[in-house]
């Protein structure tokens, strides 16, 4: 059976990690032109020979994924050192920040003449880990294979935040005249989060980003057949919601002897049960109702006639039916529940008086945190297990009329003729949210087209890479993208 959002089966799933403290330590070197409005060029700007550019982002991305950015424990602030260097030797401005020893982000910027407001290139340095004896090469080689570039964050998202960089250095070396200031924003902290990143940085120096208009950042997917037509370029508006949960729940503790049903292990096993046997209700979100209607042209006429009515759809038993099948689908309209910890005991003859698990719940755009709460306390019906919150915030989406969304618009027309511009809605969650919170439209763009097969795999998996044609590609595509939003 076709997927109804077949073209979703290409676009990996994002997740995201845990709490962590917020802290003090501030180290803030500044290197550049501060004082300069047009730090680029104002006259014509300077032909790029794309050939070399391609060779010389290809040798800076290989000696970026040779940084080892695993979080935990992270230590960005190699990587924030790493692009710092290159914009002291360009003569870019730029600012790092240490917010703890060893968490590091950048800041740099290219100033424009400031008829609009200014564009964020938004990307996080943290990696997720790796079991090493699952790789065929080492995660933090760099190294070039069969067509493929391998390594930790190589799609996960170093090529990105390379692609941004590149964008932001070619800019400045051919000396584009600019309309709006162009920020490079690359964080610490992402796969843990963002609170020692991202959330740090729109805490404590919202300044830096100047009422900056729109930002870019991972989250975005394409479709392109296996001829290498791209049938579609997308860009997300909003994500998923993650609101996280501890259970713990507390029993008669004694001798392993003698069983106790009303333990904490198993009073928490039975809430847990009724957790993983819960279906929540379709919720269908404004949001997530307009994504399924800009991939009703990609479908089967038919199937995609019921995308243009989703909400009115679904009173059809057929195609709830048909839906059900599709787990792309399910996730962007229901409320979801993953089992992903449990802690109880530290010897096996002993019940142990306490016992918790974790869920990850992720929320539909709009849905509101205390009113799941409440819908989760009800499935588990025991008032001896308490439910506390870990991580969770308010969700928040981009408008798509915005005068970005029709730029890259007319910018894919112009470029891939008959391909659609589409705004997928991101399962999991990115840093964007913080900065939305600013007042800044925020989206998920991926400059990376190719077939499936040619762009990459490993997501927080093993041997992780993407294509070389791909990657040096989206390099371009970046670029134009960028120059044609801020000439």
């Amino acid at each position: 059976m076709h997927s109804l959002l077949s073209p979703l089966r290409s676009f990996p799933r994002r997740r995201r990690g845990a709490l962590l403290a917020l802290c003090l330590f501030l180290l803030v070197p500044v290197v550049g032109n501060s004082q300069e409005r047009a730090q680029v060029g104002s006259g014509e700007s300077r032909p790029i020979d794309w050939a070399k550019a391609e060779a010389e982002a290809l040798d800076l991305f290989l000696a970026y994924l040779r940084i080892d950015t695993t979080n935990p424990p992270g230590k960005e602030i190699a990587a924030a050192r790493f692009f710092g260097e290159i914009c002291r030797r360009e003569g870019i401005e730029y600012r790092i920040f240490e917010p703890e020893p060893g968490r590091g982000t950048i800041w740099a910027r290219l100033r424009g003449n400031g008829e609009q407001r200014p564009l964020v290139l938004l990307n996080h340095l943290d990696v997720v880990p790796h079991s090493p004896e699952f790789w065929t090469y080492p995660a933090f080689a760099g190294r070039v294979e069969g067509g493929f570039i391998y390594g930790r964050g190589a799609l996960d998202m170093k090529s990105l935040g390379m692609a941004q960089f590149f964008t932001l250095l070619t800019l400045r070396r051919a000396g584009v005249a600019l309309r709006r200031d162009v920020i490079f924003l690359g964080t610490a902290d992402e796969e843990s989060g963002g609170k020692l990143g991202a959330g740090w940085f729109a805490r404590n120096h919202p300044e830096l980003l100047r009422d900056a208009e729109f930002l870019l950042n991972e989250g975005g997917s394409n479709f392109v057949d296996s001829t290498g037509r791209v049938l579609s370029v997308g860009i997300s508006p909003a994500e998923k919601t993650p609101a996280w949960f501890r259970l713990t729940a507390v029993g008669e503790p004694g001798h392993g002897s003698v069983p106790r049903p009303q333990s904490s292990v198993n009073r928490l096993l039975r809430a847990l049960g009724r957790l993983q046997d819960y279906q929540p209700a379709y919720q269908v979100a404004p949001v997530v109702a307009q994504s399924f209607r800009s991939f009703a042209p990609l479908m089967e006429r038919s199937v995609g006639a019921r995308y243009l009515t989703l909400e009115e759809s679904l009173k059809d038993p057929d195609f709830a039916r048909l839906l059900a099948s599709d787990t792309q689908a399910q996730v962007l309209l229901r409320n979801t529940i993953s089992i992903t910890m449990l802690e109880a005991g530290n010897k096996v003859n002993v019940i142990p008086a306490q016992a918790s698990a974790s869920i990850d719940t992720r929320l539909v755009p709009g849905e509101r945190l205390e009113r799941w709460m409440a819908e989760l306390k009800g499935v588990i019906a025991d008032p001896g297990i308490t439910l506390e919150p870990l991580l969770a915030f308010e969700g928040n989406a981009s408008s798509i009329d915005s005068r970005l969304v029709q730029t890259l618009r007319t910018l894919v027309e112009r470029r891939f003729p008959g391909a659609r511009l589409t705004f997928p809605v991101v399962a999991g969650f990115t840093d964007s949210h913080y900065f939305r919170e600013l007042g800044i439209e925020s989206y998920g763009f991926s400059p990376f087209l190719a077939p499936l097969s040619q762009l990459g795999q490993g997501y927080h998996g093993n041997d992780e890479r993407i294509g070389l044609q791909a990657f040096l590609r989206g390099v371009r595509f970046h670029y134009d993208v960028v120059e044609e939003l801020a000439r």
